[in-house]
């Protein structure tokens, strides 16, 4: 061991010989450009989700259990601005509900998660061994960031959400949001 004055060298020569030298910390090792987490998961038979896998789960996620309830607050916010509103606001409104009442549901959770995936694409990251996918279901002005887990398995295609994550939207900001980028246009635009 060798000691001198540079404050940045922490002072520790490193040691040479047969064997396999290994950091003092294994967090980001990689060997062959593989991270070690991912090595160990493979010794073991499990593999990390990917960012792809992400996609189907999200989907189904998001038409199943998510777009009930965003649908239920769309209808509910429609119906209170039409009534709060200037006669031609409150029309706009009550044809946007019109709309939401007379078009297949299956479409129009196409469209919300198409938009969601426009405006808000998931954020990755990496924590041990878990890949995490983040997605805003808010909007810009009051986010309501929703991040879920992938989990290893043998499949590498196991995703779930936590359970204490909430995702309680606040609807007003989301459809002030949509109105900003053009309403209903927006929406379909985003689904095209």
């Amino acid at each position: 061991v060798a000691a001198d004055d540079d404050d940045d060298d922490v002072g520790v020569e490193p040691t040479e010989g047969p064997g396999t030298s290994l950091p003092v910390c294994g967090c980001g090792l990689l060997q062959d450009g593989v991270p070690a987490t991912s090595q160990l998961l493979g010794m073991m038979g499990l593999r990390s989700p990917s960012a792809d896998s992400f996609d189907d789960y999200f989907r189904k996620w998001f038409e199943d259990e998510f777009f009930p309830t965003l649908s239920s607050k769309l209808k509910a916010e429609l119906v209170h601005r039409a009534k709060s509103k200037s006669f031609l606001s409150g029309l706009s409104s009550q044809f946007k509900k019109w709309a939401l009442a007379n078009t297949d549901e299956r479409l129009q959770a196409d469209a919300w998660h198409a938009y969601f995936m426009q405006y808000s694409p998931p954020q990755f990251q990496t924590v041990g061994f878990l890949l995490q996918a983040s997605v805003n279901l808010g909007s810009a002005a009051q986010p309501c960031l929703v991040t879920f887990w992938g989990v290893p398995d043998a499949h590498g295609e196991h995703w779930t959400l936590p359970p204490w994550a909430s995702f309680d939207v606040e609807i007003s900001a989301v459809l002030d949001e949509l109105d900003e980028r053009g309403g209903i246009n927006a929406l379909v635009s985003a689904s095209a």
